[in-house]
């Protein structure tokens, strides 16, 4: 199946599923406000989903700026999706369960999700304590992830979708000319693995995403205020009050994420073979239209989402080792 065609099918399984389930007006937190652009393309496609929809985000911002006020029991609340579900990203995990807790009458969705636990007294505690909430949704992106949630949640809760990243407007992913250059995308985070040197010798650069290697200005800037607020909320009961964390939300939602989704794509379309490490490297180019060789990361992330949603592309190929 050429690039388009996977593009349209994919998308079609969020809008079918995951549509009427959002029937009201929403809340979207946990958004990513850090460098990682794999996380920024879910959240671009995430609000390009939601876009045509005819209900009004009344919120929105990370885990440190979300407002966290009491909701009308009728409002959604969306937590952002990707692959830091479980023990290895504490802060995120830790925010949905303060959610879960703070509003039991709402329905909650966590979008499509990677679920990882290398501790299973964690994996089952953690399960247990979103089993408690009566309305919660859990959208999971492969088939391991799928079954292990359904062996703790109520299986018409748990909906198996491909990525958001996948709802990206056509207009956002401008193509670019043949470059003859070859990128191997490789992690240096705590996802990392080593690339055998065969990858390294076909390749004209070596690379993660260009913000992890040199972290833009814009970037540091947002870190700095996202500092700032953690100095000058604490205590603080109603954030949304705050000029600072609606300014901090403005600045992350209108500016950082527009420019790391432009970084993010004249990265990709600077090469015409893509081999990744990393899962949104491989679906940017797939959304771009490269040919792919997708390398696993450290716990099979990569080559449990190509099973689920991607074998049917013409332009990927999958090596499970390194």
């Amino acid at each position: 199946m050429n690039a388009k065609d996977l593009k349209r099918h994919l998308q079609s399984i969020i809008e079918s599923k995951l549509s009427p389930l959002i029937d009201s007006n929403y809340v979207y937190w946990d958004l990513p406000y850090h460098i990682n652009i794999g996380d920024t393309l879910i959240w671009q496609g995430t609000l390009d989903f939601l876009s045509d929809k005819p209900y009004k985000m009344m919120d929105y911002g990370n885990s440190a700026t979300a407002s966290l006020t009491p909701l009308d029991s009728n409002v959604v609340i969306l937590l952002h999706g990707g692959g830091n579900f479980g023990d290895i990203y504490g802060s995120s995990q830790k925010f949905r369960k303060d959610v879960i807790e703070l509003y039991p009458d709402n329905k909650i969705i966590i979008l499509p999700q990677t679920i990882y636990f290398k501790n299973k007294d964690v994996e089952k505690e953690d399960f247990q304590y979103f089993a408690q909430h009566k309305n919660l949704y859990l959208c999971v992106r492969d088939q391991a992830s799928y079954d292990l949630a359904c062996r703790y949640l109520e299986v018409d809760k748990v909906l198996f979708l491909p990525d958001m990243a996948f709802c990206i407007k056509d207009e956002i992913l401008v193509k670019s000319k043949p470059t003859g250059k070859n990128l191997l995308m490789s992690r240096i985070d705590v996802e990392a693995v080593p690339v055998d040197k065969k990858y390294i010798d076909q390749v004209d650069l070596q690379s993660d995403w260009p913000t992890f290697e040199k972290s833009p200005i814009y970037c540091i800037y947002l870190r700095l205020l996202l500092a700032l607020n953690r100095k000058v909320s604490n205590g603080l009961q109603d954030k949304s009050s705050s000029y600072l964390v609606r300014y901090i939300n403005n600045f992350a939602m209108n500016t950082a994420r527009k420019r790391l989704i432009n970084t993010g794509i004249q990265f990709i379309n600077g090469f015409d073979d893509v081999y990744t490490t990393r899962l949104h490297g491989c679906i940017l180019s797939l959304l771009l239209d490269k040919k792919i060789i997708l390398l696993d990361n450290s716990y099979g992330k990569n080559k449990a989402y190509y099973d689920a949603w991607l074998k049917d592309s013409d332009n990927i190929k999958v090596v499970e080792s390194c």
